[in-house]
């Protein structure tokens, strides 16, 4: 299916907000294929809507995970977890940091921990023309969003190359789960407008659950805030006015997840999102590397592009959580989460360890689909590929 759709400035009525609002510009594709979701059978909808699975994928760890599972509990060693459960979140997190350290073997030997690969995803990876779509939710400063879109889409493309098989490239770590076809990455050049936050209120945050990160894409969607993409990626972007209920902050900082996109009538099954978000200072310790001096003096800013790529290296490679993933149900980004190699002073002050397009980043490392140890630690975790 073709959908025919200006990406040079389109401008659509959102009905429900009763004012006109920007499409998304400066992807430059003009004719749009959703090919890349696996296309379903046909239902009566007249309007785009977006839905969610009933699992997301065990989230980004928080830096300060701490303690021990509770005696008893049952992990679930797949890639994902029951949407909502934050419980189940939390006690996977902890368990899967006690039993995942790799043996400390030579540099070029293979992991003592590898990450495997497994049959019964519907996709397997999600490869080609990756439309990466955020969705703005909540109350965002025009300054400050329009800033994450510049330093998000700056680091996503990678100096606007898109193809992640492309010298310098921060995604260029998952070419060896890819053997052909490798994904070509797009992001808007300008920020679409935001959603409004709604719902339970809790010390004055908005309080989005799993399910409610869908919904608020679909919000989008029906109202032309954003359009259906090429092969969509979209990523919930909340405000510091609300939190992903679920555990952020306690027990993740990011997660992904798969949904059914319809458009008019055809259903597209195993379309993925990623939701992550700005928040309130107290969580700098769970989910920011350094809650000063960093790489673009905004320290939520800077802790969110690598919680991002982190969660593009496991929706690409594992979009359906049942692909690529290790024997405690570990994705291959969770397999380095919190480990950055080599750093530089950045501009402020502290740490960085890539430089694109003029802006520096501090960026986890990746880990790598033949399983060859990188460093001593016994990971085979690379930032990228030189």
């Amino acid at each position: 299916m073709i959908l025919g759709v200006n990406q040079t400035g389109r401008i659509a009525l959102n009905k429900n907000f009763g004012k006109i609002v920007a499409g998304f510009a400066g992807v430059g594709i003009t004719l749009l294929s959703l090919q890349g979701a696996a296309a379903g059978e046909n239902e009566k909808k007249s309007e785009n809507d977006f839905v969610g699975s009933s699992i997301r994928s065990h989230g980004h760890p928080i830096a300060n995970l701490a303690g021990a599972p509770s005696a008893g509990t049952s992990q679930n060693q797949n890639s994902y977890v029951n949407n909502d459960d934050a419980n189940a979140e939390l006690e996977w997190q902890k368990w899967n940091k006690e039993n995942s350290k790799a043996a400390l073997v030579a540099v070029g030997s293979t992991s003592t921990s590898p990450i495997l690969y497994h049959s019964t995803g519907a996709l397997h990876v999600y490869s080609g023309a990756v439309q990466i779509i955020p969705v703005w939710v909540g109350t965002w400063d025009a300054t400050r969003k329009a800033n994450w879109n510049r330093v998000l889409g700056n680091l996503v493309t990678s100096l606007n190359s898109g193809s992640i098989n492309s010298v310098g490239h921060v995604l260029n770590t998952n070419l060896g789960y890819f053997p052909s076809n490798a994904p070509t990455l797009s992001w808007p050049s300008a920020a679409s407008s935001t959603i409004p936050a709604t719902g339970t209120l809790k010390s004055g945050i908005y309080q989005v659950s799993d399910a409610n990160v869908a919904t608020y894409i679909s919000t989008a969607l029906k109202n032309n805030v954003v359009i259906p993409g090429v092969k969509p990626l979209y990523v919930y972007l909340g405000a510091n006015n609300t939190r992903l209920s679920s555990g952020f902050g306690t027990a993740y900082c990011g997660w992904h997840s798969i949904g059914t996109l319809t458009v008019n009538t055809t259903k597209y099954v195993n379309t993925p999102y990623i939701a992550i978000q700005d928040f309130q200072s107290n969580y700098l310790s769970a989910c920011a590397k350094q809650s000063t001096l960093s790489p673009n003096g905004d320290a939520q800013l800077d802790a969110m592009t690598s919680v991002l790529i982190h969660e593009i290296d496991e929706a690409l490679t594992d979009p359906d959580l049942r692909t690529w993933y290790d024997a405690a149900g570990a994705e291959n980004a969770d397999k380095c989460a919190w480990t950055f190699g080599p750093t530089f002073t950045n501009t402020y002050g502290g740490l960085a360890n890539v430089t694109l397009g003029g802006l520096q980043y501090l960026i986890q490392r990746n880990w790598l689909a033949n399983n060859l140890v990188t460093d001593i630690d016994g990971k085979a975790c690379l930032t990228k590929l030189p």
